[in-house]
C-alpha cells in the first residue's frame, strides 16, 4: 500500500517513525503515546509514556529491544531518550541531554543507534558465565567494547520460551575455541556475572554501542555539518567527523545490508542526502569515514528538478521505508506524512548506450561496435541480463546479434553495419528486468 497515503502520520507531531515485524511506530507528542500503526493508517495499539514528552520527536529508532527518540527543541540543545515497552506502558529508561555551549552547539534532525543482532549458537543454562554466539563473538572491535565509564558491552539475552530476558555485561572474549559439547568447538564471550535464566539454541541476543547524530554544526560553526559519535551507555562525546555531506540531513538509520557484493553483509549507518541513500562504514578507523556505496531513490517531483524531502527512514528485511509528504512523480501534496518504498534488492535502474566509432561511412560495409551498460540502483553492474538491440535504418542493421547477455561488468555488445544513406541512425537497447 505504498502508492498512496498509507500510515498517515500527522504533520507537526508525528514526523518520525520506525518499523518492527510489519508494524509502524511513531512517538506522538500531542497524545503522549507511542503509537503502533498498520500500513493502512489505522492505530492498532497505543502505549502511554510513563514520563511525558517535552518536545516534538524529530527522529526515532528501534534496536530490537529499545525504542529511541530524538528531541531537538529551539536553542542549541538536543535530547536522546531510550524507552522500553513494559506491561503495556512505554517506560523511559535513560535520557541523554546534549547541551550547547563551549565547544559544541547542536541542531540535529536525524540520529541513529549503532545496534547488532545475533543469537545463541548453543543452549545455555542459568548460572553460565560463558555464552556462545552465532555472530560477532570473534569481532574484537565489538566484544572488547568498553564504555567511557569502564563497563564492558551489555548484551540483552532473550526472551526465552518462558518470556524471560536479562542484561549481562561482557568481561572478555574467548580468543581460542573451546569445546562446548562432545567434539563440538565454538567461540564465545565471558560474562561479568552468571546468567539468571536458561536459553535455547538460536534464542536472540541484541546489543548496542554508539549513538550517531547528524549535526548542522561542526563544533560551534554552522559553515559545515558534522557527524557526531556518542557513547550510547553514558552519552559521553567520543568524536566527530566534519563534512558538508553531513549537513541538513533529516533521515538516517542503522541496518545490516547485503547490497554490495564486494563487502557481503555489512552493518552500516545509512542516511538520505538529496536523492541518494548513502551507506557509511562506521567501523573504519581514521580521520574520515568511508562509504560502502550509495543508492539512488525516486524522491523527485514530476518537474524532474525538485527533490522531495524525506523526514525519517527505516528498513525491514529488504524494504526501505521513506517518510514523505509528497508522492513520487506527481507534485500534489498529501494531507499527512506517509511512506514510499525503495528496495535493497538489486534491480535495473539505468542502461547507457554508446557507439565506437560514433560516425561511420554510409557504404553498407562500415561497422560500429555498440555497447550497452546495465546498472542497478547502487550503480553496480548487473550481469546475466538479456539486452535487445534494434535500429531505425531501413538498409543498415544490427549484424552482431541480438539479444546479448551482459557480462560481469554489466556490458552487452553487438555490431551495427551501416546503410547506404548519410543520416542519423537511432539505435535502441532494451533490457529485461528479470
Amino acid at each position: 500500500m505504498a502508492a498512496s497515503e498509507n500510515i498517515k502520520l500527522i504533520k507537526g507531531q508525528q514526523s518520525n517513525f520506525t518499523v518492527d515485524q510489519g508494524y509502524f511506530y511513531t512517538f506522538d507528542y500531542a497524545q503522549d503515546n507511542l503509537l503502533q500503526k498498520t500500513d493502512d493508517g489505522n492505530t492498532s495499539f497505543s502505549y502511554p509514556f510513563d514520563v511525558l514528552l517535552s518536545n516534538d520527536v524529530k527522529s526515532s529508532e528501534f534496536d530490537g529491544v529499545y525504542f529511541w527518540s530524538l528531541e531537538n527543541p529551539s536553542g542549541d540543545n538536543i535530547y536522546i531518550k531510550r524507552w522500553k515497552i513494559d506491561n503495556y506502558i512505554c517506560k523511559l529508561q535513560q535520557t541523554f541531554s546534549f547541551i550547547g555551549g563551549g565547544s559544541h552547539k547542536y541542531d540535529v534532525n536525524a540520529f541513529s543507534v549503532e545496534h547488532y543482532h545475533t543469537s545463541f549458537s548453543y543452549a545455555s543454562t542459568s548460572g553460565s558465565s560463558i555464552i556462545f554466539l552465532n555472530d560477532y563473538y570473534d569481532d574484537n572491535g565489538l566484544m572488547s567494547f568498553t564504555t567511557t565509564s569502564g563497563d564492558g558491552l551489555t548484551l540483552h539475552l532473550g526472551p526465552n520460551v518462558n518470556g524471560e530476558e536479562e542484561d549481562v555485561t561482557v568481561s572478555g572474549v574467548i580468543t581460542t575455541s573451546g569445546v562446548v559439547a562432545s567434539g563440538v568447538v565454538a567461540s564465545g564471550v565471558v560474562l561479568n556475572s552468571p546468567t539468571l535464566y536458561n536459553y535455547l539454541e538460536n534464542d536472540k541476543i541484541n546489543f548496542y554501542t554508539y549513538l550517531w547524530a547528524f549535526n548542522n554544526y561542526n563544533g560551534t560553526s554552522s559553515a559545515t555539518g558534522a557527524l557526531y559519535k556518542f557513547d550510547a551507555y553514558t552519552g559521553d562525546y567520543k568524536t566527530k567527523y566534519d563534512s558538508g555531506a553531513y549537513k541538513a540531513v533529516k533521515a538516517c538509520t542503522f541496518y545490516t545490508v547485503n547490497s554490495f557484493t564486494s563487502y557481503g553483509n555489512v552493518d552500516t549507518l545509512a542516511y538520505v542526502k538529496s536523492t541518494n541513500l548513502l551507506f557509511i562504514n562506521v567501523g573504519a578507523a581514521g580521520a574520515s569515514l568511508p562509504y560502502y556505496g550509495s543508492m539512488v531513490m525516486e524522491n523527485v517531483k514530476s518537474d524532474e528538478a525538485t527533490v522531495i524531502s524525506v523526514y525519517d527512514i527505516c528498513m525491514d528485511d529488504q524494504n526501505v521505508y521513506r517518510l514523505q509528504d509528497v508522492p513520487d512523480g506527481t507534485g500534489t501534496t498529501w494531507g499527512h506524512y506517509s511512506y514510499l518504498l525503495s528496495s535493497l534488492d538489486s534491480f535495473v535502474t539505468s542502461i547507457s548506450l554508446a557507439a565506437y566509432p560514433a560516425i561511420i561511412a554510409a557504404n553498407t560495409v562500415s561497422t560500429s561496435d555498440i555497447t550497452a551498460i546495465v546498472r542497478d540502483q547502487f550503480l553496480q553492474p548487473i550481469s546475466g541480463r538479456l539486452v535487445y538491440f534494434s535500429d531505425d535504418d531501413p538498409v543498415g542493421n544490427i549484424t552482431g546479434g541480438t539479444p546479448k547477455s551482459t557480462d560481469s561488468d554489466g556490458k552487452a555488445q553487438t555490431v551495427y553495419t551501416s546503410g547506404n544513406s548519410a543520416r542519423e541512425v537511432k539505435i535502441t537497447a532494451l533490457v529485461e528486468q528479470t
